[in-house]
C-alpha cells in the first residue's frame, strides 16, 4: 500500500473516531452516499483553512510573502535569514513551506488529506465530493499561479507523488472539474438544503452563495489564461457571467474564523511584534488618490513624518522590524480586528474581471465603464468608506511617489494613471485603469495582485531596494514564479524533472509562466 495512502487512512480513522462515527463503519460500505451516515463534514474545516491561510504560520508564509511581490505588504523582519521573498533570493525552506502546506502538513492539515478522505468516503461522487472539488480547484489554481506545472489530473487514492500536468492541461482539467461543481451546486441551490452548515465558516452552507463563488472563480481563471488561450477563455468567462457571479458585497467570501483561529494578520503584527507592515507601494498610490479607503486598510504613521500614511519599502536586505514601528501597519493590527474575518474573494473582483472582459469585447452584461465604476463602488461599500462619487469623478489625481526621509528608501512612482473613466483613452490605458483599481480593491490578496501584475504588467509595482537574485530576476518586472522545492525533487524526482522541462526557461524564479506577459515592460 502506498505510504501516503496509509497516512491518509490513519487520518480518516482518527477523524471518524473524533466525530463519534466509527460505529457507522458498516454503513460506509453498504450505503456510501447517504449524507447522514458519512463523517465527511469533519474534513472540511482543514480544507477551508487553505483558502485564506488564516492561521499565523501559513499567513506569514503565504499572505505576507506573496503580498510583497504584489505591492501590498512588507515583512520588515528577516526571521534570522538572509534570503527573503522580497529581495528575490528566497531560500529553499521558505519555498518548500509555501507550496507543500497545500498538499499535506503535520496533523492532517492542508488540502489533500481532507480531499482524499472525502474522495474515499463518497467514491468520488455527489454533493460532498463536488464541494471538496471546489476547494481543490481554488487551491490548485493558486499553486498553478505560483509554480506553473503541477500534479493534478493524476492525483488520486492518497497519492500526489505523480506525474505533473503541463500548464494548459492543468488549467483545462481544473475548468472541467469546476464545471461539474457548478452543475452540482445549481441542483443543491435549488433544493435549499444546507448539509455543510455546521462546518462552513464562509457561507454557512448557503449553496446559492457557493454557486456565485464558483462562477466568479471560473471568471478569474478564464481571465488568467486569456492572453494565451483567448477563445477558450472567452467561452468560460461568458458561461460564468451567464450562470451568475458575485454582484453584491453580501456575495463576498470571507473566512469568518468562528473561533478556529485568531486573524493571522493580527497575530503577525500585534502578537508577533510588528512583523508585517503596509507596503510603500499601495500606500503611495492611495496617498496620491487621497483614497478614503486608507483609513479602512491601514493604521496611521505614528511619527507623522512624510504624511499620515506611510508604508515600508519592500526588499531591503537585513531590515529589522524595530526600525519601522512608527510606519503604517494593517488595520488588522487593531485589537477590535483580532477575530476579524479574512477575505477570500470579494464581489468587487467580479466587477473588475467583467470590466476587463468587456474591454476585450466579451459579453459581460454591461460596458467596461459601468463595470469599472461598479467595482470601485462595491469596494467602498465592502470597507464602509464614504466619498465614492467624488472619487469616481477625479480626473486629476495620480499615484504619489514614495518619500522616506528617515531611511532614504524613497522611490519615484512611474504611474500617471488617473481615476475617472475616459472613453477616449486607448484600450491599454483603460486596462491600466481597470487593473490599478482592481489592485487597490483586492487588498490584501497578495497572490491575485502578483498574478495580475505578471499577467498585464499593471500596476507599476515599486522595485525592491535590494535585488539579490542570482538568476537574473529583473527589478522592474519582479519575480515571475517560485521554483520547485528540493523536497519535491527528493520525493518525486523523475516527475519534477519532467515538469521542469515543461517550463520555457527551466525551473528558476525568473521563468515566465504560460499565461504571463512575456518580455514587455509597461513603464
Amino acid at each position: 500500500m502506498n505510504k501516503t495512502f496509509k497516512y491518509i487512512l490513519t487520518i480518516a480513522v482518527a477523524a471518524a473516531a473524533a466525530a463519534g462515527c466509527t460505529k457507522n463503519f458498516p454503513k460506509y460500505n453498504t450505503n456510501p452516499y447517504k449524507p447522514e451516515s458519512l463523517p465527511v463534514t469533519s474534513f472540511f474545516p482543514a480544507m477551508l483553512d487553505c483558502l485564506a491561510s488564516p492561521e499565523e504560520n501559513p499567513c506569514q508564509r503565504n499572505n505576507t510573502f506573496w503580498a510583497c511581490f504584489g505591492g501590498y505588504v512588507t515583512a520588515p523582519h528577516s526571521w534570522s535569514r538572509n534570503n527573503l521573498y522580497s529581495t528575490f533570493n528566497i531560500d529553499d525552506e521558505w519555498n518548500k513551506w509555501t507550496v507543500d502546506w497545500y498538499f499535506t502538513a503535520d496533523g492532517g492539515k492542508g488540502l489533500y488529506p481532507g480531499w482524499f478522505n472525502v474522495q474515499r468516503f463518497t467514491g468520488g461522487e455527489g454533493y460532498y465530493f463536488q464541494m471538496a472539488q471546489l476547494l481543490r480547484v481554488y487551491v490548485m489554481q493558486m499553486v498553478a499561479s505560483i509554480q506553473g506545472p503541477l500534479p493534478y489530473s493524476k492525483v488520486a487514492n492518497g497519492d500526489f507523488f505523480v506525474g505533473y500536468d503541463d500548464e494548459k492541461t492543468a488549467w483545462h482539467a481544473m475548468f472541467d472539474d469546476l464545471d461539474n461543481v457548478i452543475k452540482e451546486l445549481q441542483s443543491a441551490a435549488g433544493s435549499g438544503s444546507t448539509p455543510l452548515a455546521s462546518v462552513d465558516r464562509v457561507y454557512g452552507g448557503d449553496n446559492s452563495k457557493w454557486l456565485k463563488f464558483a462562477n466568479t472563480l471560473k471568471l478569474r481563471m478564464a481571465m488568467r489564461i486569456s492572453s494565451v488561450d483567448p477563445e477558450y477563455a472567452q467561452q468560460k468567462a461568458e458561461e460564468a457571467v451567464a450562470a451568475g457571479v458575485m454582484t453584491t458585497i453580501e456575495d463576498s467570501a470571507y473566512d469568518k474564523l468562528n473561533g478556529r483561529y485568531t486573524n493571522g494578520f493580527y497575530q503577525l503584527e500585534t502578537a508577533w511584534g510588528g512583523e508585517v507592515k503596509a507596503n510603500a507601494c499601495i500606500v503611495s498610490y492611495m496617498n496620491g488618490y487621497n483614497d478614503p479607503r486608507r483609513a479602512k486598510y491601514f493604521t496611521q504613521n505614528k511619527s507623522g513624518k512624510d504624511g499620515n500614511y506611510k508604508g515600508v519599502r519592500s526588499g531591503v536586505a537585513g531590515m529589522s522590524k524595530g526600525d519601522f514601528t512608527s510606519y503604517s501597519g494593517l488595520i488588522y493590527s487593531e485589537e477590535s480586528k483580532k477575530t476579524a474575518p479574512m477575505p477570500i474573494m470579494l464581489a468587487a473582483e467580479a466587477a473588475f474581471l467583467r470590466a476587463e472582459g468587456a474591454l476585450k469585447k466579451w459579453n459581460m452584461g454591461d460596458t467596461p465603464e459601468n463595470l469599472y465604476n461598479e467595482g470601485i463602488r462595491l469596494s467602498f461599500q465592502e470597507w464602509g468608506a464614504s466619498g465614492v462619487e467624488a472619487y469616481l469623478a477625479d480626473d486629476k489625481s495620480v499615484p504619489a511617489s514614495y518619500t522616506d526621509s528617515d531611511k532614504g528608501y524613497s522611490v519615484t512612482n512611474k504611474s500617471k494613471c488617473t481615476i475617472k473613466w475616459n472613453d477616449g483613452d486607448s484600450d491599454d490605458k483603460k486596462l491600466e485603469r481597470i487593473i490599478t483599481q482592481k489592485w487597490i480593491a483586492g487588498f490584501p490578496n497578495g497572490l491575485e495582485a502578483w498574478s495580475d501584475f505578471r499577467r498585464t504588467g499593471y500596476p507599476y509595482i515599486f522595485p525592491p531596494k535590494d535585488n539579490l537574485s542570482t538568476v537574473g530576476v529583473d527589478s522592474e518586472r519582479g519575480q515571475r514564479r517560485l521554483r520547485f522545492s528540493k523536497s519535491e525533487y527528493d520525493r518525486n524526482g523523475d516527475n519534477v524533472n519532467a515538469a521542469a522541462g515543461m517550463l520555457q526557461g527551466g525551473d528558476t524564479d525568473n521563468t515566465e509562466l504560460w499565461w504571463a506577459l512575456k518580455d514587455v515592460k509597461r513603464y
